[in-house]
């Protein structure tokens, strides 16, 4: 009686691991369990305060990473990082269509001395970094207020309101520098769904470009207490063979008494003047990997 019983009691935990989920088994494996951060009085996971990028990615080229920072420093002064965010293809490229990377290629071509001014950096210019680049910029703030996600940048007075209620999308004829962003949890994962872009913006400095069709799919995931790892898939039929993806891993800053410090972009900011002096290349342009 006492053999059945157990037999029973055995039966019934194998049906509760199994209603559980197939995570409980690999956890009995070794497998650890995935992080559930704390949550709001909201019920939204606890994402508030500062975060930043922990895998020195350039906002420079997200293809060469560091291969041309030396020049970078020579035309502009400015150190930048070094990291290749570019997870998907697996050559670490963005898949342009045929058009299109003679068109990236004439950008990074007369990037070091542009003719026209049109062919530098937008942010060169003063204008709005767009989505995802200001993720790999800068660092930010997050706000959590009822039924929101707010995201306040240090680089330049960005910010974005991600509303969480299911509300549409703006009308397709409204195109916006960050696009327009609508979020939604997924268990310990936030999800950003941006549309509505302007074809303003650039993915770097060296023209990775895109049009108004730009609709990328931002993943922010909890992976411990102070640590996020972050994802975005890009898709634009317009510009693109095929969606690719982009990750980082973003870090809480800890220190209790850090604060984000006012950045003013374009205050006797002399680059463009720069720029549009220095000689363009005569000889040799780069191709790409």
């Amino acid at each position: 009686m006492m053999r059945s019983v157990s037999r029973l009691v055995v039966s019934l935990s194998l049906v509760t691991l199994s209603v559980a989920g197939t995570t409980t088994a690999a956890y009995a494996q070794g497998a650890a369990a995935p992080f559930m951060p704390p949550t709001l009085p909201n019920g939204q996971p606890d994402m508030q305060g500062y975060w930043g990028n922990t895998d020195n990615v350039t906002p420079y080229s997200l293809e060469r990473g560091d291969a041309d920072r030396a020049e970078h420093v020579v035309i502009t002064g400015q150190r930048t990082a070094t990291g290749k965010p570019i997870t998907d293809p697996p050559d670490g490229l963005i898949p342009f269509q045929g058009w299109a990377k003679d068109r990236y290629q004439h950008l990074f071509d007369v990037h070091t001395g542009p003719t026209d001014i049109l062919d530098l950096d937008p942010v060169a210019r003063g204008f709005v970094e767009g989505t995802p680049r200001i993720i790999y910029q800068s660092g930010f703030q997050v706000l959590q207020p009822d039924g929101y996600v707010i995201l306040m940048y240090e680089y330049g007075h960005h910010y974005r309101v991600i509303p969480l209620d299911n509300r549409p999308h703006l009308a397709s004829g409204i195109q916006l520098w960050m696009g327009d962003s609508r979020g939604r949890w997924e268990g310990n994962t936030l999800v950003v769904d941006v549309t509505n872009n302007n074809d303003q913006t650039w993915l770097d400095q060296v023209g990775a470009f895109h049009s108004n069709a730009l609709h990328v799919v931002e993943r922010y995931t909890f992976i411990g207490p102070h640590r996020v790892d972050y994802s975005a898939t890009l898709e634009d039929p317009h510009v693109y063979a095929r969606p690719w993806s982009i990750a980082l891993h973003l870090r809480r800053n800890t220190d209790p008494t850090y604060e984000q410090m006012e950045s003013a972009t374009w205050e006797g900011n002399k680059s463009v003047e720069f720029m549009m002096r220095t000689p363009p290349p005569t000889s040799g342009a780069k191709k790409r990997k």
